[in-house]
């Protein structure tokens, strides 16, 4: 093969890699808002219809590849095709398409369908015909190689591998840490439609190359499954168990913010890749597989006990050595299984792929509700039972073979067993008294001064005595939505991010106000069980009813109209938090207000530009906004909001335990020289500083450096 060849069709590899990566990325962001919200459920949709796209497109070229006169040419063709595919896709998913959407899952709803089961068919059907395309690219590129460009040396099949994922390493840093942020879904998917067509062109010029005739197969047909496909399927399982264990520590470590997915990606990526073009080097399987054991079943759990807080490239690297295993070990069976390029490619990355989609949903419906020392020393013993296997397969000696199998069945029974501990811990201790919950919605950490931390990132604190009264993010949201409110009686109100429920409980303060609370993370609900007194009784509150769902797809769902609705998303710039911040979430918001209604929204926590990208796009649904606590929580409604000295003594003279508290909150502000209660609101909100408002296309609210470049750019 020569070297002009060589490089282009490594070139139209690593467009097609970037290209499908970058995809993969953004179908994600997209099809949260249909998919219930969750980060977990998502993430696991996606990458599941991803995978058995990639694994069943696999198999189908590995099956016909072989009958192909000209392989780079079907490879071109191919590429135009997912071109076309994909801007297909990435209209589908610009469409406004909610109403159809939700239609379908009332329907699924009153067929006793799960709306889970619906989630995932949707998903198939707008992912499974790119993603088959794509699983078909290796063994058509392996059998070009093979047999149309003249390779003989079958230590090249990993490199195919290696180019494509370095590729996808480079795509997943160009969607999640520039495109998307800067630049939004809708032009991310053309920007990939791009990459597409730019690898069609190149391997069109090289398809010159002189056709072949096809021939037989070394070893055609189904037959029956060699060791390297058994040992495939198994580290496909525990390679992407441990892809969602990363995705955990580092989440744990850094915070659920869209740059710990993007460094979580790429690194597991570029760690893949360099170990798959390693596998060149000679090296004894089994200890390769012993070594990358120990590692992984070490290096998460580590991580997230380090004391010291290190950048997120750092922790990235601290979990990479074992990926670098894992793709030393692909490497080395896929080009010990490749005789006949293009079939045995196929069939081992479909196989592998299987096993890799089976990982994806072992270790999120079930490894995220083990302990991560549990998770991580399950993928390790199972790396222990593969080498077991590998030693006995690979002996001539009868006693030694029968030593590989005792071993290999240990440590699947250890396996076993450390995940049947792990799901009957109800939580776990640190050395410093916090009490740690593992859930697949979340990790939810509760210290022992009361502060509540999701995923890494702060939340709350406990109640302790009264303390509650006076906190912006709960109880002035609540207090201040009920001073914005002219009309009474108060009879409905909706908590959407219910959390440990103070705010649902503050609401529940005004006699006969009944308050319905979207919580979306289940773990949560442990937390409630166990600290009644701490969270004010929440869980079992008469007047505060829990829904644990997603608010995006409740309130589609349900057409109940409230009094009074509070909106608060985690964090700004968490991944995701724009769901419930967006244009479209509002406008679904005030669909489900009465027409004298207010919402009131947590709006400020970290820049100026976040706060000021907030206020645009509430003031972009709404006729009246105000702002209470310096922009920490923003009041709006469609009828004017009057809050003076004189109203707001009127409503605390009323009955009620929320007016008590009110009464008791202004009697210590005035104590304190300041103007009380009514000191705390702001003043009508000023113009909105930012030209731009949250989309669900464009989720700048998630980003903030870039969300103080854009929006600092306006203002100039």
């Amino acid at each position: 093969m020569s070297q002009r060849v060589w490089w282009g069709l490594g070139l139209g590899l690593l467009c097609s890699g970037i290209a499908g990566i970058v995809n993969q990325v953004v179908w994600q962001r997209a099809l949260k808002i249909v998919l219930g919200g969750s980060e977990t459920l998502s993430s696991m949709l996606v990458v599941l219809v991803f995978l058995l796209g990639l694994g069943l497109g696999a198999s189908a070229a590995g099956g016909w590849a072989a009958r192909l006169s000209n392989p780079l040419r079907a490879l071109a063709g191919l590429e135009a095709l997912l071109a076309v595919v994909n801007a297909v896709v990435a209209v589908v998913l610009g469409l406004d398409l909610s109403e159809t959407v939700y239609a379908s899952q009332q329907l699924a709803i009153a067929a006793g369908i799960p709306l889970r089961v619906v989630y995932a068919l949707g998903a198939g059907l707008v992912l499974l015909p790119p993603t088959l395309l794509m699983g078909a690219t290796i063994p058509l590129a392996s059998e070009a190689a093979q047999r149309q460009l003249g390779a003989s040396d079958r230590r090249l099949v990993p490199l195919l591998f290696g180019i494509n994922t370095g590729g996808a390493a480079l795509g997943a840093a160009l969607a999640s840490l520039w495109w998307l942020p800067w630049h939004g879904q809708a032009a991310s998917l053309l920007g990939a439609v791009g990459l597409n067509a730019t690898a069609a062109v190149l391997l069109v010029a090289l398809s010159r190359s002189p056709d072949a005739p096809p021939r037989a197969r070394v070893r055609g047909g189904a037959g029956p499954l060699r060791r390297e496909e058994l040992l495939g399927f198994g580290l496909g399982f525990l390679s992407l168990g441990y892809e969602m264990v990363m995705f955990r520590a580092l989440s744990l470590a850094n915070g659920p913010v869209p740059a710990t997915f993007a460094a979580g990606l790429c690194a597991f990526l570029i760690a893949w890749a360099v170990g798959v073009a390693l596998s060149r080097i000679a090296a004894p399987l089994v200890a390769v597989a012993l070594v990358t054991a120990a590692l992984a079943a070490t290096l998460p759990p580590a991580l997230w006990e380090m004391e010291a807080v290190y950048p997120i490239v750092h922790c990235a690297a601290i979990l990479s050595p074992p990926v670098l295993g894992f793709g030393w070990l692909y490497g080395r069976l896929v080009s010990r299984r490749a005789d006949d390029w293009g079939h045995d490619v196929g069939r081992y990355a479909a196989l592998n792929t299987a096993g890799s989609c089976l990982g994806v949903l072992g270790f999120t419906l079930l490894g995220y509700e083990l302990p991560l020392s549990a998770a991580a020393g399950i993928i390790g013993l199972g790396l222990v039972a593969l080498a077991g296997l590998e030693w006995a397969a690979s002996q001539g000696v009868a006693r030694e073979r029968r030593a590989g199998q005792l071993a290999a069945l240990v440590a699947l029974v250890a396996a076993v067993g450390l995940g049947a501990w792990g799901l009957r811990q109800p939580w776990t201790a640190l050395e410093d008294g916090t009490r740690v919950y593992w859930g697949r919605d979340g990790v939810v950490a509760v210290a022992e001064d009361g502060d509540v931390y999701i995923d890494g990132l702060w939340h709350t604190r406990l109640v302790e005595n009264d303390d509650h009264v006076g906190r912006p993010y709960t109880w002035v949201m609540a207090a201040a939505a009920v001073l914005a409110h002219r009309e009474a009686p108060l009879e409905r109100a909706l908590v959407i991010g219910a959390g440990v429920g103070v705010s649902g409980v503050t609401l529940a303060g005004v006699p006969g106000l009944q308050v319905d609370g979207y919580e979306i993370n289940n773990t949560i609900r442990r937390l409630l069980a166990d600290y009644p007194e701490q969270t004010l009784g929440a869980l079992g509150h008469p007047q505060l009813r829990w829904i644990w769902r997603d608010a995006r797809t409740g309130l589609a769902l349900d057409a109940t109209r409230y009094d009074i609705i509070l909106s608060a998303p985690l964090h700004l710039k968490q991944a995701g938090s724009s769901l419930l911040l967006s244009q479209e979430y509002l406008r679904l918001v005030k669909s489900r207000l009465k027409e004298d209604g207010v919402v009131a929204v947590y709006s400020n926590e970290g820049v100026d530009a976040q706060n000021a990208l907030v206020q645009k796009t509430v003031a972009s649904a709404f006729a009246h906004t105000t702002t209470w606590h310096d922009g920490l929580v923003t009041v709006a409604s469609d009828h004017p909001i009057h809050i003076t000295e004189a109203d707001v003594a009127a409503r605390m003279a009323a009955d009620g335990e929320l007016f008590e508290q009110m009464r008791l909150l202004d009697g210590y502000e005035r104590s304190q020289g300041r103007a009380g209660l009514v000191g705390l609101w702001d003043g009508p909100s000023p113009a909105p500083q930012a030209a731009v408002a949250i989309t669900d296309d464009w989720p700048l609210i998630e980003y903030p450096e870039v969300a103080e470049r854009v929006v600092g750019a306006q203002g100039k």
